[in-house]
């Protein structure tokens, strides 16, 4: 059984469920997800978890997100981006670098966002974009993100290249169509590429096509699965002896010694091998088990 995650570099007009089923299908899996949706129109880093491996999606989702993203100035769209039909064209004001990184600060930090209608957000159990499709209106209510920076790369007075460094939950189109109205005028997203996912970037890619031309011998021995401690370097690591190895499987509180104290602890065996997370409990100073990967035989 396949266990583990695979960096994607998804394909431009790909949704994100669609890739999940490519990969599903391919490789006759019981149990995929991603970690992150990726619009269509949107192409790079999203992260396929397989089987044991899922129930790990939950710190990619969580985690930081880095993109670049080029805005066009003049016209906006139904949907935010260029798949939507236009809606609105404005001249574009003569703009000055100074200009836009002046009002890119009013956006960094934590802010309160919008979502997009064209979303999956779920609005009384059906995601927003089923309204939007309808011509049903609906309120969408402002969200508080974080947005660590934004870093001008280029500026020909319509298309504005950005580099988005940003945590969940923010939408780029939604921003996108935002900045325009800063300086009177309209603008949407052209084209969005996310190279960062947590810990996972650009380096660590295959391509689709690159992917379902692999067997399952391949995928596994060409080192393309990767075990879910990769996305948490920020935690701190512990070893446990089978004695304690009993302890973690059974959720049994383990008092060991630790030598840096972590929130979160990465758990090991003695051969080395990720077996899950543990959390630690400061008040009675010790780890218990939070989420298993590798099922040992005790």
């Amino acid at each position: 059984m396949h266990n583990g995650i695979i960096a994607v570099d998804k394909p431009l007009s790909l949704s994100s469920s669609k890739v999940v089923s490519v990969v599903k299908k391919k490789f006759n899996l019981s149990k995929v997800g991603h970690g992150g949706t990726l619009d269509p129109l949107a192409t790079g880093v999203l992260l396929l978890f397989l089987n044991r491996a899922t129930k790990f999606s939950v710190f990619s989702l969580n985690s930081e997100k880095e993109y670049t993203a080029i805005i066009t100035f003049g016209k906006s769209t139904s949907t935010f981006d260029s798949e939507g039909v236009i809606v609105e064209t404005k001249k574009i004001p003569m703009l000055s670098y100074e200009d836009i990184e002046n009002s890119l600060k009013n956006y960094i930090g934590n802010i309160y966002q919008t979502p997009p209608i064209f979303s999956a957000i779920k609005i009384k159990g059906k995601p927003s974009y089923y309204y939007a499709r309808k011509k049903i209106k609906v309120e969408l209510r402002p969200k508080k993100v974080y947005v660590k920076s934004i870093d001008i790369l280029n500026w020909d007075g319509r298309n504005l290249e950005l580099k988005i460094v940003a945590g969940k939950g923010f939408y780029v189109r939604s921003f996108a169509d935002d900045i325009g109205r800063e300086f009177n005028s309209v603008s949407f997203l052209n084209s969005l590429r996310r190279i960062r996912s947590g810990s996972f970037s650009e380096s660590d890619l295959i391509s689709l096509d690159k992917l379902i031309e692999l067997d399952n011998f391949e995928l596994i021995n060409e080192k393309i699965l990767k075990t879910p401690d990769f996305l948490l370097n920020h935690c701190e690591s512990v070893t446990l002896s089978k004695t304690n190895l009993n302890l973690f499987y059974d959720k049994t509180p383990i008092f060991i010694n630790l030598k840096n104290i972590s929130e979160r602890y990465k758990v090991y065996d003695d051969i080395g091998e990720f077996i899950g997370t543990a959390l630690h409990d400061y008040r009675n100073k010790c780890i218990i088990r939070e989420k298993i990967y590798k099922l040992h035989i005790l």
